[in-house]
């Protein structure tokens, strides 16, 4: 299904749907195919532009008596956006006015916004690629001077081939003015209505729901920091905020903050985050501090966040094993395992029958060998550093690593028999198809992408059977 994630940001001051719109109709030069989804500020379509002869998604104001507070909103989200040239940000191609109607022509993406996605239960490599690909884009927005103020995993897409796009910046400007009534709406149908909720999670009514005041919207609770609860103006850090909510929702199932009304939801940001998640400890650390009740004591900018991340997810260097057993045994065993790794190396030989020869295991970071050393990720670190890939690849490997030697440990625990030596030679197939890549990754000459790691973690998972 092909989904526009802009269709998703919701408010409450739009009108009823362009009624006088339909499949086939134009609005400037595009052509109108169906409705994506409606938001809080319109109607997207997908369509069609005849110049270029490419599909687009087209947002067009819900309204033809649009107010004037809604039309600005409109054209500041096209300005915005189409001032971001990054990867990880929607294109805005085009913006236009037919019939007193204001309309973006933006990138259609084949894919599903965040929620959508996270409902699958993808490997966790993969949610952290996203969230680093999100994160990314967030930053650069950062960098160019823009808040995006209303971040939740419905304005972030993810394309199915595996790429990642934030949306709907400009929407959430605003804040809320003293003496002004503050009015929440109920989740508007879109689109992807059918997929929303994270890991099965059921939207809730009241905290998913927008915040309006006099036609603005100043964000969405479930995401919102407390110092936009408070009124204040939102800045960088309280999209920090935002994205760390959608990180800790994504990564456990559920949010950090719980309540069943918006104060009580108020009160649980304001005391900061309970618990773990189950999150490991340092990874729980880094998003905990972005999730901090004061802005000040949360990380300096995005690109600080992504960095220690970054390190949160990173293994260590294996500690060298002290051996429990006679040396001669040790030695034995040693020699042998290296014969089944060697074996398994050898050009037309198989891995399989190499495991089956012997009942012998060596230990799991021997076995792994240099599939993904330190020395191997210094040489792609160096060749790819300024590439924007580089995170999520090398996240995914790490965690490729991590299973790998886990589920090896588990079948050399197994007693000898035709199923162990199966696991086995599963995992040393999976082993050598790391370190092609890895290899390859590290080559002078390599392009680095998320296609060219992202079946590994699936193959491990798969030795486990």
């Amino acid at each position: 299904m092909e989904v526009d994630p802009s269709a998703m940001t919701e408010a409450g001051t739009a009108g009823t749907a362009g009624v006088d719109l339909g499949p086939g109709a134009l609005i400037g030069k595009y052509r109108l195919d169906r409705v994506l989804g409606t938001g809080g500020m319109g109607v997207v379509w997908a369509a069609f532009d005849p110049d270029l002869e490419r599909p687009v998604a087209i947002k067009v104001l819900r309204s033809i008596d649009s107010v004037a507070t809604l039309r600005t909103r409109l054209l500041r989200e096209a300005r915005a956006m189409a001032r971001l040239k990054h990867p990880n940000i929607l294109t805005v191609y085009d913006v236009g006015t037919d019939r007193n109607r204001d309309y973006i022509a933006m990138e259609l993406i084949d894919g599903a916004d965040l929620d959508g996605w996270l409902a699958s239960k993808p490997p966790r490599p993969e949610i952290l690629a996203a969230l680093f690909a999100a994160g990314r884009g967030l930053a650069a927005a950062h960098d160019a001077g823009l808040i995006h103020r209303d971040l939740k995993p419905h304005n972030i897409l993810r394309g199915r081939d595996g790429s990642v796009y934030v949306t709907d910046f400009g929407l959430a400007r605003g804040q809320i003015e003293d003496g002004g009534d503050v009015v929440q709406h109920g989740r508007a149908a879109t689109a992807a209505a059918a997929t929303s909720g994270v890991h099965g999670r059921t939207p809730d009514a009241v905290l998913d729901s927008p915040l309006t005041q006099t036609g603005v919207l100043i964000g969405t609770p479930a995401y919102m920091a407390p110092e936009q609860f408070a009124g204040r103006a939102p800045d960088p850090r309280s999209d920090q905020f935002a994205f760390c909510v959608t990180a800790w929702e994504a990564l456990t199932g559920a949010r950090p903050f719980v309540g069943k009304t918006l104060d009580e939801l108020r009160l649980a940001a304001a005391a900061g985050v309970r618990g773990d998640g189950g999150l490991p400890p340092r990874l729980c650390s880094v998003v905990a501090r972005g999730l901090a009740p004061a802005p000040e004591d949360r990380w300096p900018h995005m690109r600080a966040l992504l960095h220690e991340l970054e390190a949160a997810i990173a293994l260590p260097p294996p500690r060298p094993r002290r051996s429990r057993v006679p040396a001669v045994i040790a030695a034995t065993a040693i020699a042998t395992a290296a014969v089944v790794i060697g074996i398994s190396r050898l050009p037309g030989s198989s891995a399989r029958s190499a495991a089956g020869a012997t009942g012998a295991c060596a230990p799991a970071s021997e076995a792994f060998g240099s599939a993904w050393s330190a020395e191997r990720r210094r040489a792609v670190v160096a060749r790819h550093k300024s590439d924007s890939m580089l995170i999520p690849v090398t996240a995914i490997l790490e965690e490729a690593r991590r299973d790998w030697l886990k589920t090896y440990e588990t079948a050399c625990a197994l007693p000898d028999s035709a199923a162990r030596h199966e696991k086995l030679a599963c995992l040393f197939d999976a082993r050598d198809d790391i370190q092609e890549a890895t290899g390859e990754l590290a080559h002078d000459d390599s392009e680095i992408s998320l296609s060219m790691v992202i079946p590994l973690t699936p193959q491990i998972a798969g030795c486990k059977h």
